[in-house]
């Protein structure tokens, strides 16, 4: 029934006429003036309402047969698909495209136990991934798919994840039980690769990651080391917490050294990665403790680094083939290879284990080359000591090893979504005795490294070292015996940095006169301030 507002009151003739009605008792006065009988008044409550039955039954009668017909042209177009072959979606959810990605890109190489074997399914866990540690996966995943394709909405969607992830993160410190699981320090972790992948910046937000993680590592003492994942997991945290105490030129903490001790009874030490593992800490403080020591003992800083070149030469000696690998000429050249060979590995982690030794080679090299030029600038020079260096010195290219045919293997070793190389390339070119074509190889790959696998650390250490070049190149250096590697902190690439290093401000017996440096044109020097 629908409402039509208030009727009249009138009688029926005086509305049919429509002038105002008297109401009179009995008859109104203009009917009877008019002669008309009067036919009284309506009171009934039904005047208020008016009955739409009959024509919303029309309606309704319409719109269920338009709603049938609409209904079988329906059906009809369904019989017609269900004989055309069936539509691909190639486009996956987002989520399941970050997902994809990190298993794709940062798990690829784990090849220790393989698959197929008994072992790997004994261990594998089938109740899926933990919240914390699915959310900061598919940040890093949308991460690596949105640098590949260049796409400000999924950059902006990783960030979304981040924050989530961040949060769950910070939920999960604050719990007295969570801030101890393994879950959490691998989600930490995680979230660090996410600022090596994302920050296009500086290394800042990578390195704040790595002291959390860190001190989560500190916080789970002795106790960690009762799993074969705890101890993994230590290995690697520590391993990233050295390279940032290089990077930053401080010495490693005292409650590393403490574990370390600890850890010992749980490694095999004749394993070339566990003997690594100790070296760079070992590389690390010896930075330190020559950056930060008040005075200079250029014959015990030799010393100190040929006794770690000697363990670093000797940390393969005796291992089986597995830690062998093929070096391969190429006549002529090819993209990708520097030089007239290539080497090839039989699995990632003995590629990795091999570039990380070569690099603290590097530093130790450098190291003792700056302190012989050190030692000749002095008056009168001390000379000593390089004869002891000219014999205990081993070249890297004399540790090359050959093993058997390279037929079916691949000259190209992909190493954990790039990360692995990325420290390893900035220190090769950035040595003052690196050529240009060197560095040039090394900025060709980390532009692959950004292109191939999305990960734009790789372009913050390109940029560092187009600026450590120009520094080299225009004689913005001063000399340092241990100098550093990355450019100052107020440069536009990495904004952490240590204190610099005391030598060079001593005195300008110190540094090279311009004898000397005459012998030496891949370093320029200029006059420290004191």
């Amino acid at each position: 029934m629908v409402y039509r507002g208030r009727p009249s009151t009138g009688c029926k003739k005086c509305r049919e006429r429509k002038i105002k009605c008297d109401e009179h008792p009995g008859g109104c006065v203009k009917c009877g003036e008019r002669g008309f009988t009067c036919p009284g008044y309506d009171r009934n409550v039904d005047a208020f309402f008016h009955d739409e039955t009959a024509n919303v039954e029309a309606k309704a009668k319409k719109s269920k047969a338009k709603a049938i017909a609409a209904r079988n042209q329906r059906d009809a177009m369904e019989m017609v698909k269900t004989q055309e072959p069936p539509m691909l979606h190639l486009i996956a959810p987002l989520v399941d495209q970050g997902v994809n990605y990190f298993l794709t890109h940062f798990s690829s190489g784990i090849d220790q136990p393989p698959v197929t074997s008994r072992i790997y399914h004994q261990h594998l866990a089938t109740n899926g991934f933990h919240p914390l540690v699915a959310t900061t996966m598919t940040a890093l995943g949308i991460a690596g798919v949105g640098n590949l394709y260049m796409d400000s909405q999924l950059k902006r969607e990783a960030t979304r994840w981040y924050l989530k992830a961040i949060r769950m993160a910070n939920a999960a410190i604050s719990s007295p039980e969570e801030v101890r699981n393994d879950t959490t320090l691998v989600a930490v972790n995680l979230l660090s690769m996410f600022e090596a992948t994302f920050n296009d910046k500086s290394l800042a937000g990578w390195s704040n990651h790595v002291d959390g993680a860190s001190l989560l590592v500190k916080l789970r003492g002795m106790s960690q080391f009762s799993t074969p994942a705890g101890r993994r997991m230590y290995l690697h945290t520590i391993g990233l917490l050295t390279m940032n105490c290089m990077g930053q030129c401080l010495p490693m903490p005292e409650y590393v050294r403490e574990l370390n001790a600890e850890l010992t009874q749980y490694l095999n030490i004749e394993d070339p990665r566990n003997a690594f593992f100790f070296l760079h800490i070992k590389t690390a403080d010896l930075r330190a403790q020559i950056i930060n020591q008040p005075s200079i003992d250029l014959e015990n800083i030799v010393e100190s680094a040929l006794e770690l070149d000697r363990i670093a030469l000797f940390i393969f000696d005796g291992t089986n083939e597995d830690w062998c690998y093929d070096v391969v000429p190429c006549p002529g050249r090819i993209r990708g290879v520097f030089g007239d060979s290539y080497h090839v590995y039989p699995t990632h982690g003995t590629a990795q284990t091999w570039n990380w030794v070569r690099y603290n080679r590097i530093y130790f090299h450098d190291i003792i080359r700056n302190s012989i030029l050190a030692g000749l600038a002095t008056s009168p020079p001390i000379l000593a000591f390089f004869q002891n260096f000219q014999k205990d010195s081993m070249p890297l290219a004399d540790v090359f090893v050959e093993n058997g045919s390279v037929q079916d293997r691949l000259p190209i070793v992909r190493i954990s979504g790039g990360y692995s190389t990325l420290w390893a390339l900035y220190v090769a070119g950035s040595m003052p005795t690196a050529s240009p074509a060197s560095q040039d190889f090394v900025l060709d790959c980390f532009g692959r490294i950004e292109r191939d696998f999305g990960v734009n650390q790789a372009k913050v250490l390109a940029t560092a070292l187009r600026r450590k070049r120009e520094m080299i190149n225009g004689g913005e250096t001063a000399f340092d015996i241990c100098p550093q590697y990355l450019p100052p902190d107020d440069g536009p690439s990495v904004p952490f940095q240590g204190t610099d290093s005391k030598v060079g401000v001593l005195g300008p017996e110190v540094l090279m006169d311009a004898t000397i440096q005459a012998g030496f044109p891949s370093i320029k020097l200029v006059q420290p301030t004191r």
